[in-house]
C-alpha cells in the first residue's frame, strides 16, 4: 500500500483534531489564569478599589489552585 493509498483509508473522524483542539484551549486558559492572578498580586490597594476587589479578596484568589 503506498502512501497516497495509506491516506485515503485513515477515518476522518476528527477526533485526534478535537482532542488536540481541547488540550490547547485548556493550555490557554491555564496560562490566561496565571497571568491575571500575577497582575491581580501586583496591584496596588488603589488600583484593587478602583476594580472593586479588596486585598482579602484577592489574596483569598492568588490562594487557589489554577482550574
Amino acid at each position: 500500500m503506498n502512501a497516497l493509498a495509506l491516506h485515503l483509508s485513515l477515518p476522518r473522524s476528527g477526533g485526534l483534531a478535537r482532542a488536540a483542539a481541547a488540550v490547547w484551549a485548556r493550555w490557554q486558559h491555564r496560562r490566561k489564569t496565571r497571568e491575571t492572578r500575577r497582575y491581580l498580586a501586583e496591584m496596588d490597594e488603589h488600583m484593587l478599589h478602583d476594580i472593586g476587589v479588596s486585598r482579602a479578596q484577592a489574596l483569598f484568589d492568588l490562594e487557589r489552585r489554577a482550574p
